[in-house]
């Protein structure tokens, strides 16, 4: 096996950089942390929060707070099925817009990958560090008033508080009850007796009912089977995503790794007119299909890699597309607007 061969030859370099200081087993040890070949579940806490940031580029604060209270492995996937159900409408909204007309991408929330969140997805909220402009993100994602089919059906205003002399903004789901938190604090922390603040601008509440045109928006919506759902919160949770030895990066609007085969994704047509995104489907089968960042190789790693993927999903090439399957259901990963 090929890890199994790269953990050697890297613990006996290990080895005889420490001119044969450092025992065997533990060279080996060291070697296999390394390059991925622990099992996550092993690790201690403290490893885990450690390896969780070098993942999503939150902070370490942030992925402590994320990894606490029994969170399996990263926690990238261990959430409420409240917490998924948002995740998965969320995943509807982010990855379709521009050309495409269907029913989610007329939300708009696909301008958000131009603030180029961090997600810190928790088990029971989902946190997005927008150090730019918190509010403006939050603008971007509540529904308006008016019956415009701008912003996430049900989604409403909590409250907005400072943390760290940062502004934060909470957001509840009504179909679902799930929260989410976009806030400029890098550590992304709860509130807890933070000062509150009046919102700059005038938000439908958790007090504001759902709305005919958001019950109608929701009606349109696919079934999702279970298999599936958790293919497509996957996605929401790793948005932001860097291999931490720099193999792959999901970022959707530029390559973090900088790497210069990849620099073909900012193509004239995507810069003049913005990347195209498509995400749809029904049941056990979806298809993801895109312009721009990120390769589509790299997203179907981040979605089955052996740290930072999803438990039990797997990938294999089907035509131009990658398939990322776990279970019964697929998900297709393809390159282009057809």
């Amino acid at each position: 096996m090929t890890l199994d061969r790269d953990i050697t030859e890297l613990a006996r370099r290990i080895q005889d950089e420490s001119e044969g200081t450092v025992p065997y087993q533990k060279a080996r040890l060291a070697a296999a942390k390394e390059l991925g070949g622990l099992p996550v579940h092993s690790m201690s806490a403290e490893d885990r929060i450690e390896l969780r940031a070098q993942y999503t580029c939150e902070s370490v604060d942030a992925a402590r707070f994320a990894i606490r209270g029994g969170i399996h492995g990263l926690g990238l996937d261990h959430c409420s099925d409240e917490q998924r159900s948002f995740r998965v409408l969320l995943a509807l909204a982010l990855f379709n817009g521009n050309v495409y007309t269907g029913p989610t991408a007329r939300w708009n929330y696909a301008v958000v990958a131009s603030y180029d969140p961090v997600m810190s997805p928790r088990r029971d909220r989902l946190v997005m560090v927008a150090e730019r402009a918190p509010e403006n993100v939050a603008s971007r994602l509540l529904p308006a008033a008016t019956g415009s089919s701008r912003g996430v059906p049900g989604l409403r205003y909590e409250d907005t508080y400072i943390c760290h002399e940062h502004v934060s903004v909470r957001l509840r789901h009504l179909p679902t009850g799930a929260r989410l938190t976009i806030t400029g604090d890098p550590a992304g922390c709860e509130r807890d007796g933070k000062r509150s603040l009046v919102p700059r601008d005038r938000y439908l509440t958790i007090d504001n009912d759902l709305m005919a045109h958001e019950r109608r928006a929701l009606a349109e919506l696919p079934p999702i089977s279970g298999d599936a759902a958790i293919l497509l919160a996957g996605l929401v949770s790793r948005y932001n995503l860097v291999d931490r030895r720099g193999s792959w990066a999901t970022s959707l609007s530029w390559d973090p790794l900088e790497r210069p085969g990849v620099e073909r994704r900012s193509e004239p047509d995507v810069l003049r007119d913005g990347a195209v995104r498509r995400l749809w489907g029904a049941g056990d089968s979806w298809e993801f299909r895109w312009t721009g960042y990120p390769e589509p190789y790299d997203l179907a790693r981040a979605l089955t890699h052996r740290e930072a993927g999803i438990k039990g999903a797997r990938v294999t090439r089907h035509g131009d597309a990658y398939r990322v399957l776990l279970g019964t259901a697929s998900l297709d990963l393809c390159e282009g607007e057809d």
